[in-house]
């Protein structure tokens, strides 16, 4: 008997294994390649990326058969939003030194508009701590100096508190150059009143006395963009929801020639909301409750999307049992987190079941809440709602080499399963 036990149960982990690469990894990896195309311009604000974006992610909802929720004409809810935007090419020149945008600098996101050369003086542990230096330093003219910040080395609370203060720019420097290990990028809803840049070390050297700088922004104060909705009507309990959410935004481009395609962040999200939109699509048996699957705008920028749903929710929120948000699937071989697991038990324990039973994933690893994605703003509205992602050696994110040739999706299928397993017992 206890051979036919084990026996069966390798059947049923065989079935598991490939339901899930039949259903999830082929389409997943076209997803992922498309939406890190760049034709999608980084899914930003600079040539309509992310209209372009969600124009796509419709046509998958209307291909698959999913629903519009009554009263909408189209698969959008369109909201509007202010944002910070570098159409234009983005130029700094170290000395001789030309430095390449998205590998050796990037412009903060809410940089403003600068052009000229500027002297460079530096600002570190070494400075700070010699007061005679400090106060020659304080007297200097600095509407035509850019701070360069290098944190190196400084470790005393007071040291960090100055270096912070002056990172705050209180001298009125014309901008401030921020020397980093790794360099990322954000999306800003605001501009400063002052320049900034963050530079990797060693980009910049000592030797290099000026800087020559052509930076265009363009501020848009009322982007329009649009959360992309879509749903299936359930078998029992029409009138109750289960929510599949990943965003579909990323930062876009600096320049013409310069895109963060965003493929682990999050283009693997779209893929997995997708792949079980597809699934569940194809299999309306196991949909007891109605699955609504949204694609929202706007997250890079401040969970603005998600955040306007529920303020304009199309669906009651409290007619929502659980909502599922996914975000950085690329990973997994380390397992996954799941965020607002500690206050939602049952989600989390449902999980670890179906895990240790199947034996998908290395661990599932359970956090408090944070505004760190999508489910944040219905978590705070009393919806059941956790975050996942992957955890491994994937460390592609916001720059310029999260790229779909980089994503191997190593753990997709297993986290695939475990999602659509949970939505069946649940």
């Amino acid at each position: 008997m206890k051979k036919i036990g084990i026996l069966i149960g390798s059947l049923l982990w065989l079935a598991f294994t490939l339901q899930a690469q039949f259903v999830a990894e082929p389409y997943a990896r076209k997803i992922v390649d498309t939406l890190s195309h760049d034709y999608f311009a980084g899914r930003g604000y600079v040539e309509d990326g992310d209209l372009r974006a969600a124009h796509f992610i419709a046509a998958e909802f209307n291909r698959m058969g999913l629903q519009r929720f009554p009263k909408a004409m189209t698969y959008f809810q369109t909201f509007h939003f202010p944002v910070n935007t570098f159409p234009y090419p983005v130029v700094a020149i170290a000395g001789k030194d030309t430095l390449r945008t998205g590998i050796d600098f990037v412009p903060a996101a809410s940089c403003p508009t600068i052009q000229g050369e500027y002297k460079l003086v530096w600002v570190d542990s070494a400075l700070l701590s010699n007061e005679k230096r400090f106060r020659k330093f304080s007297k200097l003219r600095f509407d035509k100096i850019f701070l360069v910040m290098d944190d190196k080395g400084i470790s005393t609370e007071d040291t960090k508190k100055a270096f912070k203060n002056l990172g705050m720019n209180p001298y009125g420097a014309k901008g401030i150059i921020r020397i980093k290990d790794k360099i990322t990028w954000s999306v800003a809803t605001d501009t400063t009143s002052y320049a900034q840049l963050d530079v990797v070390r060693n980009s910049l050297k000592r030797e290099h006395k000026t800087m020559q700088l052509s930076i265009k922004n363009r501020f848009v104060s009322q982007h329009t963009t649009q959360n992309v909705i879509a749903y299936m009507p359930g078998t029992t309990v029409p009138d109750s929801f289960i929510v599949l959410t990943a965003h579909y935004d990323h930062l876009g481009k600096i320049g013409p020639n310069v895109t963060f395609n965003g493929a682990n962040d999050n283009a693997s999200g779209v893929a997995m909301m997708l792949s079980l939109a597809k699934y569940f699509s194809e299999n309306p048996q196991w949909c007891k409750y109605s699955i609504s699957f949204i694609a929202f705008a706007g997250e890079e920028a401040g969970l603005i999307g998600s955040k306007y749903f529920t303020m304009n929710p199309i669906i009651p929120l409290n007619k929502i049992r659980l909502l599922l948000n996914v975000d950085l699937m690329g990973g997994g071989e380390d397992g996954i987190t799941v965020v607002n697991g500690k206050e939602q038990p049952r989600i989390y324990q449902t999980m670890t079941t179906i895990n240790n039973e199947l034996q998908l994933l290395k661990t599932i690893k359970e956090r408090s809440n944070a505004p760190n994605s999508d489910h944040y703003y219905f978590a705070e509205a009393g919806v059941p709602a956790v975050f996942l992602y992957t955890m491994g050696s994937y460390k592609h994110y916001h720059d310029v080499n999260d790229r779909a040739e980089n994503l191997e999706l190593t753990k997709f299928n297993e986290v695939f399963t475990l999602i659509t397993e949970l939505i069946k017992r649940y």
